[in-house]
């Protein structure tokens, strides 16, 4: 039981990624946000690590520091960080639909690069979450009213669960050889390190405005999405199939949905819904193939 609120809470807590985002004051940019997320929600994870590479006695070479720095700049550097700006351009319950897609691309970059075979199952599944996307997308009612480009947002958005979809294909080696946690608190320091270089010598502010409610909203997003969500999330597999963890991410599209209704007056049409629902479905039959040849769980969902 007590694995199974983990699941509960580590699912609501990634569906308030994309919502909290939208109460960030002025002024502080999306590269900063993404940063000091995962700066803070790695080095929250990485007294974990650490005990996991002792346990298992890992042997972290170079080569694998390397690869993992990499992967840490795929995940924060471009799939987190579009990510952020579609929040900023454009509406985050349609970020947060659109970011769950990420399973999709999975499935493609694992058949493109590591040759898994799709079955009828996951091609089935891969046409009708094209299909759902494509209600997605085209039932929004107001594109060109209340935001700042709420069709860029959609792309960036896109792209994110895209990239993030490579992200998780890429890191399947690196996670079956040094371990989630470790792979992920150190991906995380080293993306976020590398977000602030970039941010750097891109003449980019990467401060955060000093406010209790801007404080509140990065030490939200870094302790508790981004550093005990993963905790909850490791714990949980402890004890339960990676499948039926799996199948709690279903209700992220649903739960941001309302999250922005409720807090943000975000609303979406019909369409939309329908939309989600076929997306979902798309889901479960995808993931019925992914774990019968696993992706790592913890790397196959947007946080």
């Amino acid at each position: 039981m007590r694995s199974h609120v983990y699941c509960l809470i580590t699912i609501f807590l990634f569906s308030t990624i994309e919502v909290v985002s939208k109460w960030l004051g002025g002024g502080i940019h999306p590269n900063a946000i993404t940063a000091w997320r995962f700066l803070i929600g790695g080095a929250v994870i990485l007294p974990l690590a650490i005990r996991q590479i002792k346990a298992h006695k890992t042997q972290l070479g170079l080569g694998s520091i390397l690869r993992i720095g990499a992967l840490g700049i795929l995940n924060v550097c471009i799939s987190m960080l579009l990510l952020q700006w579609s929040v900023l351009y454009g509406k985050a319950s349609l970020s947060a639909i659109l970011v769950a897609l990420n399973p999709l691309f999975v499935s493609l970059f694992a058949f493109i690069i590591l040759k898994e075979r799709l079955g009828f199952a996951t091609k089935i599944g891969l046409a009708s979450g094209l299909i759902g996307l494509l209600l997605i997308v085209l039932g929004e009612q107001n594109m060109l009213v209340g935001y700042k480009n709420l069709p860029l947002g959609i792309g960036l958005a896109l792209g994110a669960a895209l990239t993030f979809g490579l992200y998780t294909v890429l890191g399947k080696s690196l996670v079956a050889r040094h371990g989630n946690l470790t792979v992920n608190s150190l991906s995380f320091v080293i993306g976020s390190l590398g977000l602030f270089v970039i941010s750097f010598f891109l003449g980019v502010d990467t401060g955060i405005r000093m406010s209790l409610n801007n404080l509140a909203v990065v030490a939200y997003l870094g302790l508790f999405v981004t550093g005990l969500a993963y905790i909850l999330f490791f714990e949980a597999l402890k004890k339960l199939p990676a499948s039926t963890v799996s199948m709690y991410f279903f209700f992220k599209p649903v739960i941001a949905s309302l999250l922005a209704w409720v807090l943000t007056s975000e609303r979406l049409s019909i369409v939309q819904i329908v939309g989600i629902a076929v997306v979902i479905g798309s889901q479960v039959m995808i993931r019925t193939r992914v774990f019968k040849s696993p992706v790592p769980p913890v790397m196959a969902e947007g946080a």
